[in-house]
């Protein structure tokens, strides 16, 4: 497998930006760390090793993005500040790192974000900001609402970063329409540690009203937070998307492929 370390300059995270890429062709995917992770995570946590046949075959360029959560959300700075800071992420992610992924070799392409744990909150965080380069989100176990993280602080910018909350009052018809053309998948198991599952409802059936797709997906009882169910989870939903043809390089999504894949989901 092809594996290379790289780095994307990024005036907004203030430091050259380290990531990991997998792969030599296929569907781009940018995946998220979990809390306060780092870019080689996912590997180490077995991920890759999973992913391997679709990354092998050319079917998927895996890029691993670092987290800037401990400067941000996570941070002991003040909660404006800390907000403001997860804008720079959003930045850094939105226009430097997608650039740089662009260019190696995905022009035209739709790029899939995913992540477990905190890792699925920016998931369906970029995702829903940024229909315009995301066509596809994969949340894993995660949190919708960061509240949690600011002792009672709200601002604009909190309210911005917070999907919970601007999925119920989405008033761009433009944002709104370009989201209609993507698919965000929601899934996570029902087993110990899983603490965000109402937060996961209420945010898809904020989309639902706004007639934006998403899947959301419960697995079981016996479906624990843990990194061996999101093994088996990810590969499921990449697995029904190669089946369907669309790990390609230069692929995106459209409203009748996402159609097609919400009605006949459990038959693909």
């Amino acid at each position: 497998m092809k594996r290379e370390f790289r780095t994307v300059s990024s005036a907004a995270w203030g430091r050259p930006m380290e990531m990991l890429v997998y792969g030599h062709g296929g569907k781009p995917m940018m995946v998220f760390p979990s809390q306060e992770g780092r870019f080689f995570d996912y590997e180490n946590f077995g991920m890759i090793d999973v992913l391997a046949p679709f990354i092998d075959s050319g079917k998927l360029q895996v890029y691993c993005v670092d987290s800037l959560d401990h400067e941000s959300w996570f941070s002991r700075s003040e909660p404006a500040v800390r907000a403001r800071r997860a804008n720079d992420y959003d930045l850094a992610i939105s226009r430097d790192v997608v650039a740089h992924i662009i260019a190696d070799g995905h022009a035209g392409a739709g790029i899939i974000v995913h992540g477990c744990s905190f890792g699925a909150f920016h998931t369906a965080n970029l995702f829903l900001k940024h229909p315009e380069l995301f066509d596809l989100g994969i949340a894993l176990s995660g949190c919708y609402d960061i509240r949690f993280t600011l002792g009672g602080f709200f601002n604009e910018d909190v309210y911005f970063n917070n999907p919970i909350q601007y999925s119920f009052g989405m008033n761009d018809a433009t944002l709104v329409e370009k989201l209609q053309k993507n698919l965000l998948i929601v899934c996570s198991g029902q087993g110990a540690w899983e603490e965000w599952n109402g937060e996961a409802m209420a945010m898809c059936d904020n989309l639902h009203r706004n007639k934006i797709p998403v899947l959301l997906d419960f697995w079981g009882y016996d479906v624990n937070h843990d990194w061996p169910w999101w093994k088996k989870m990810i590969v499921y939903f990449l697995s029904k998307l190669d089946r369907k043809g669309w790990l390609t390089a230069n692929h995106r999504m459209t409203q009748d492929h996402v159609r097609d894949f919400l009605e006949n989901f459990h038959s693909i």
